[in-house]
C-alpha cells in the first residue's frame, strides 16, 4: 500500500543528497545559530528543504508537510499527527541532519523524508550523500539499501553491542543527565560512539552496521523515516527508557537490534538526576 510513497521518497532524498554534496562547489555556506549556542542552520539546510517540499507537493498535492526549518515544536507536531484522519498523510523531513558535521566538512550527514499516516510511520527514505547510499522502507514491504533488502543486527547482548548516541544540543539540563546516562551505557556496552547525525545512525542500525542508537535530543523529523526503516528491517523502536515511543519526543528515541529489546532498561534510568 505504501510502497510507491517510499520509492518517491527515495528519489527525492537522492536528489536532495546530491544537491547538498555539491552545494559548496558554487555557493558560499552561511551559518547561523538556531535554538542555542550549539545548534546551527545554514543556507544549505534551507535550500534542501525547499527542494524537498516542492517535490513532495508536486507528487502528493493532497498531503501535508512539515520540515525541520519550519520551526514547529515537537509537541505541536505530535498533536497534528494524532489528530490525523483516515485520508490524512503527513510528510516530515530533515533536509540536512548532521549540520555541524557538514559545516566542518565531515562526511556523516543525511537527508530524511518520512510519511506518517494515522499516527504511524508508514514509509520513508534516508540518503547518505557522501556514500551514495539510499535507504527506503514501506510498512509491510521490507527495508532496502540501494534496492537490496537489509536486516537489523543479530546482537543479543549489551556487553557485545556497538552503540551510538548523540548529545543534546539545546536543553542543557538534559545534557547534564545525558552525561550520566552515557557513562552508564559506556560501562556496559562494547563500544559507545557519537556520529552527530541521528538519521545516519538509525539507517546504520537498520542495516546491521551498529547494534543500537539512543538519543534524548532528537525531534520528529529525525526519526519519522527511520522508525519504519528500522522496524521493517526487524529492529525495535522504543523511547530511551524502553517504553513505547511517542512523537512528542519526551522520552527520546531508542532503536536497536531485536535481541537488545529491554537491554537498556535499568541502564538508562529516568530517576537519574
Amino acid at each position: 500500500m505504501y510502497t510507491q510513497y517510499a520509492r518517491t521518497a527515495a528519489d527525492i532524498v537522492r536528489e536532495a543528497g546530491q544537491f547538498l554534496k555539491h552545494f559548496s562547489d558554487g555557493h558560499r555556506l552561511r551559518v547561523e545559530n538556531k535554538g542555542s549556542d550549539f545548534d546551527f542552520v545554514t543556507n544549505a539546510d534551507r535550500e534542501s528543504q525547499a527542494l524537498i517540499a516542492r517535490s513532495l507537493r508536486e507528487a502528493f498535492p493532497g498531503h501535508r508537510f512539515v520540515g525541520e526549518e519550519d520551526g514547529v515544536p515537537d509537541a505541536a507536531i505530535a498533536q497534528m499527527l494524532a489528530a490525523g484522519g483516515e485520508d490524512d498523510y503527513f510528510w516530515i523531513c530533515d533536509p540536512l541532519d548532521g549540520t555541524v558535521n557538514y559545516i566542518h566538512h565531515l562526511g556523516v550527514y543525511a537527508v530524511s523524508v518520512g510519511l506518517v499516516h494515522r499516527g504511524q510511520s508508514v514509509a520513508g527514505a534516508i540518503c547518505l550523500p557522501e556514500t551514495g547510499e539510499v535507504f527506503h522502507a514501506a510498512r509491510g514491504a521490507g527495508a532496502f539499501l540501494n534496492g537490496r533488502p537489509i536486516r537489523a543486527s543479530g546482537c543479543d547482548s549489551l556487553h557485545r553491542a556497538y552503540v551510538v548516541s548523540d548529545m543534546p544540543v539545546v536543553d542543557m539540563d538534559m545534557r547534564r543527565r545525558y552525561v550520566g546516562w552515557s557513562g552508564s551505557v559506556a560501562m556496559r556496552a562494547s563500544n559507545l560512539r557519537m556520529l552527530g547525525s541521528a538519521c545516519s545512525a538509525i539507517a546504520m542500525a537498520a542495516c546491521g552496521r551498529i547494534d543500537a542508537y539512543w538519543d534524548m535530543g532528537v525531534h520528529p523529523w529525525d526519526v519519522a523515516a527511520g522508525i519504519v526503516l528500522l522496524e521493517e528491517a526487524g529492529g525495535v523502536v522504543t523511547d530511551i527508557f524502553s517504553r513505547p515511543f511517542h512523537f512528542d519526543m519526551t522520552g527520546g528515541f531508542l532503536g536497536c537490534a531485536p535481541g537488545l529489546r529491554g537491554a537498556f532498561a535499568g541502564v538508562i534510568r529516568e530517576d537519574v538526576p
